[in-house]
Protein backbone atom coordinates (compact mmCIF):
# COMPACT_ATOMS: atom_id res chain seq x y z
CA UNK A 1 0.00 0.00 0.00
CA UNK A 2 1.15 3.53 -0.74
CA UNK A 3 2.02 6.01 1.99
CA UNK A 4 -0.49 8.82 2.25
CA UNK A 5 0.09 12.49 1.73
CA UNK A 6 -2.04 14.13 4.37
CA UNK A 7 -3.43 17.67 4.31
CA UNK A 8 -5.08 18.83 7.51
CA UNK A 9 -6.39 22.13 8.83
CA UNK A 10 -8.64 23.13 11.68
CA UNK A 11 -10.25 26.24 13.09
CA UNK A 12 -12.38 27.07 16.10
CA UNK A 13 -15.76 28.60 15.26
CA UNK A 14 -18.12 30.35 17.65
CA UNK A 15 -21.24 28.52 16.45
CA UNK A 16 -23.02 25.32 17.33
CA UNK A 17 -22.34 22.06 15.53
CA UNK A 18 -25.73 21.94 13.81
CA UNK A 19 -25.25 25.42 12.30
CA UNK A 20 -21.79 24.53 11.00
CA UNK A 21 -23.06 21.28 9.54
CA UNK A 22 -26.04 23.02 7.90
CA UNK A 23 -23.65 25.33 6.01
CA UNK A 24 -21.24 22.62 4.81
CA UNK A 25 -24.13 20.30 3.87
CA UNK A 26 -25.83 22.98 1.74
CA UNK A 27 -23.82 22.32 -1.41
CA UNK A 28 -25.96 24.63 -3.53
CA UNK A 29 -25.06 27.50 -1.16
CA UNK A 30 -21.27 27.17 -1.45
CA UNK A 31 -21.09 30.04 -3.94
CA UNK A 32 -22.25 32.40 -1.13
CA UNK A 33 -19.27 31.79 1.14
CA UNK A 34 -16.67 29.26 -0.05
CA UNK A 35 -13.64 30.73 -1.89
CA UNK A 36 -12.22 27.27 -2.68
CA UNK A 37 -15.25 25.25 -3.77
CA UNK A 38 -16.85 28.13 -5.60
CA UNK A 39 -19.84 26.17 -6.88
CA UNK A 40 -21.40 22.84 -6.00
CA UNK A 41 -24.58 21.06 -7.03
CA UNK A 42 -26.00 17.95 -5.49
CA UNK A 43 -27.63 16.48 -2.42
CA UNK A 44 -25.91 15.81 0.89
CA UNK A 45 -26.85 12.13 1.07
CA UNK A 46 -24.61 9.09 1.17
CA UNK A 47 -24.03 7.72 -2.33
CA UNK A 48 -24.96 10.98 -4.10
CA UNK A 49 -22.70 12.53 -6.75
CA UNK A 50 -21.87 16.21 -6.32
CA UNK A 51 -20.61 18.40 -9.18
CA UNK A 52 -18.04 20.87 -7.86
CA UNK A 53 -16.09 23.76 -9.33
CA UNK A 54 -12.88 24.12 -7.35
CA UNK A 55 -10.43 27.01 -7.44
CA UNK A 56 -6.82 25.80 -7.45
CA UNK A 57 -4.65 28.89 -7.33
CA UNK A 58 -5.54 30.95 -10.40
CA UNK A 59 -7.27 28.09 -12.23
CA UNK A 60 -10.67 26.48 -11.82
CA UNK A 61 -11.49 22.84 -12.37
CA UNK A 62 -14.76 20.91 -12.48
CA UNK A 63 -14.74 17.63 -10.57
CA UNK A 64 -17.22 15.13 -9.27
CA UNK A 65 -17.33 13.87 -5.72
CA UNK A 66 -19.24 10.98 -4.20
CA UNK A 67 -20.70 11.51 -0.73
CA UNK A 68 -19.43 8.68 1.46
CA UNK A 69 -20.63 9.59 4.94
CA UNK A 70 -23.11 12.03 6.42
CA UNK A 71 -23.38 12.32 10.20
CA UNK A 72 -25.42 15.49 10.91
CA UNK A 73 -23.69 17.84 13.31
CA UNK A 74 -20.49 15.75 13.26
CA UNK A 75 -19.01 14.73 9.91
CA UNK A 76 -19.24 14.96 6.14
CA UNK A 77 -16.95 12.82 4.00
CA UNK A 78 -16.65 12.54 0.23
CA UNK A 79 -14.18 11.23 -2.34
CA UNK A 80 -12.87 12.46 -5.66
CA UNK A 81 -14.13 10.77 -8.80
CA UNK A 82 -12.63 10.67 -12.26
CA UNK A 83 -9.81 9.11 -14.22
CA UNK A 84 -7.10 10.71 -12.05
CA UNK A 85 -8.25 8.76 -8.96
CA UNK A 86 -6.49 5.69 -10.37
CA UNK A 87 -3.23 7.55 -9.77
CA UNK A 88 -4.00 9.95 -6.91
CA UNK A 89 -7.11 9.32 -4.83
CA UNK A 90 -8.45 11.78 -2.27
CA UNK A 91 -11.10 11.33 0.38
CA UNK A 92 -11.93 14.52 2.28
CA UNK A 93 -13.43 14.51 5.74
CA UNK A 94 -14.84 17.57 7.43
CA UNK A 95 -15.57 16.98 11.10
CA UNK A 96 -17.14 19.11 13.79
CA UNK A 97 -16.28 18.71 17.47
CA UNK A 98 -18.06 20.61 20.24
CA UNK A 99 -15.67 22.51 22.51
CA UNK A 100 -16.16 22.54 26.31
CA UNK A 101 -16.57 26.33 26.58
CA UNK A 102 -18.89 26.58 23.58
CA UNK A 103 -18.34 26.72 19.88
CA UNK A 104 -16.78 23.98 17.78
CA UNK A 105 -13.51 22.87 16.27
CA UNK A 106 -13.93 22.39 12.51
CA UNK A 107 -11.38 19.96 11.09
CA UNK A 108 -10.71 19.63 7.37
CA UNK A 109 -8.64 16.56 6.38
CA UNK A 110 -7.64 15.19 3.00
CA UNK A 111 -5.38 12.14 2.65
CA UNK A 112 -4.09 11.44 -0.88
CA UNK A 113 -3.04 7.92 -1.85
CA UNK A 114 -1.99 6.24 -5.08
CA UNK A 115 1.12 5.80 -7.17
CA UNK A 116 1.24 9.44 -8.33
CA UNK A 117 0.29 11.06 -5.01
CA UNK A 118 3.68 12.83 -4.79
CA UNK A 119 3.23 14.21 -8.29
CA UNK A 120 -0.27 15.42 -7.44
CA UNK A 121 1.15 17.06 -4.32
CA UNK A 122 3.87 18.74 -6.35
CA UNK A 123 1.40 20.22 -8.85
CA UNK A 124 -1.63 20.97 -6.68
CA UNK A 125 -0.56 20.55 -3.05
CA UNK A 126 0.09 24.22 -2.34
CA UNK A 127 -3.25 25.24 -3.86
CA UNK A 128 -5.08 22.48 -1.95
CA UNK A 129 -3.55 23.55 1.38
CA UNK A 130 -4.36 27.20 0.67
CA UNK A 131 -7.89 26.29 -0.44
CA UNK A 132 -8.61 24.28 2.68
CA UNK A 133 -7.34 27.10 4.91
CA UNK A 134 -9.37 29.68 2.95
CA UNK A 135 -12.48 27.52 3.28
CA UNK A 136 -11.97 27.31 7.06
CA UNK A 137 -11.61 31.07 7.45
CA UNK A 138 -14.56 31.78 5.17
CA UNK A 139 -16.78 29.33 7.05
CA UNK A 140 -15.84 30.97 10.36
CA UNK A 141 -16.57 34.44 8.97
CA UNK A 142 -19.84 33.32 7.38
CA UNK A 143 -21.10 31.84 10.64
CA UNK A 144 -19.76 34.40 13.10
CA UNK A 145 -20.02 37.67 11.17
CA UNK A 146 -22.56 37.18 8.41
CA UNK A 147 -24.83 35.33 10.85
CA UNK A 148 -25.98 32.33 8.86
Amino acid sequence: MFRKIFYSTHIDINADADAVFAVIADFDGYHRWNPWLIQAQGQCREGEIVDVTVRLGTKTMKVKHKVLEVVPGKRLRWCDMGWFTLFAYGERSRSIEALPGGGVRYRNELPITGPLRALADMFTGKAVREGMAAENLALKYFLEVDGY
